[in-house]
């Protein structure tokens, strides 16, 4: 991201404010992000990760507004607060549903294989493309559509991911939410 904000003319100043814009929105997001999965399901929260990211990537690749950036960099937080640790919990749901369980770590290690590979080859189709047009925000725009394709994919995960103990847990899950809220409260005034 560094490179694309020096290509949109911003200082590292601004860079720096804009990366911790991004890291406190994430911070703050874990929590209700974390409720949010519990009382509604996985699924539609890897789903709004991926619309969050989408939004984003439109932001970085059409706009160069400081002040918009801030936009891009909200929605990309939401996309990262959203997604860390879900899709994790998404797996072990699954292999439990399977009774498959025992195979954690050799089915985890597999998915992050996959993960790394995918990352290293759009590494290399990234590169082509900015060598290819010029510009590092193009790269964003390119990103749009197989994030769309995977959100579609999410959508289509099996239903059984989503079971009826999240709408039992959503009282549970949104008890810390409202506690941590009452208590930093006070401090506002």
């Amino acid at each position: 991201m560094l490179l694309v904000f020096l290509e949109k003319g911003l200082s590292f100043f601004q860079i720096g404010l804009l990366i911790a814009f991004r890291e406190l929105a994430v911070t703050i997001m874990e929590i209700p992000s974390g409720a949010l999965a519990d009382s509604h399901g996985r699924r539609l929260c890897m789903a709004g990760s991926m619309a969050g990211y989408i939004i984003s990537f439109a932001v970085f690749g059409f706009f160069s507004s400081f002040y918009l950036l801030f936009l891009a960099m909200f929605f990309f937080a939401i996309g990262d607060a959203f997604r860390t640790g879900t899709h994790k919990a998404m797996i072990f749901k699954w292999l439990e549903n399977k009774n498959r369980l025992n195979e954690k770590t050799k089915i985890y290690g597999i998915t992050r294989s996959w993960s790394k590979t995918g990352t290293a080859l759009s590494s290399i189709i990234a590169a082509a493309l900015v060598w290819r047009t010029g510009t590092f925000s193009s790269v964003f725009i390119f990103c749009i559509p197989p994030y769309l394709i995977n959100l579609i994919n999410l959508l289509s995960y099996p239903s059984t991911l989503y079971s009826l103990m999240y709408r039992y847990n959503a009282q549970l899950s949104w008890a810390p939410v409202r506690h941590w809220f009452m208590r930093i409260a006070p401090l506002c005034n």
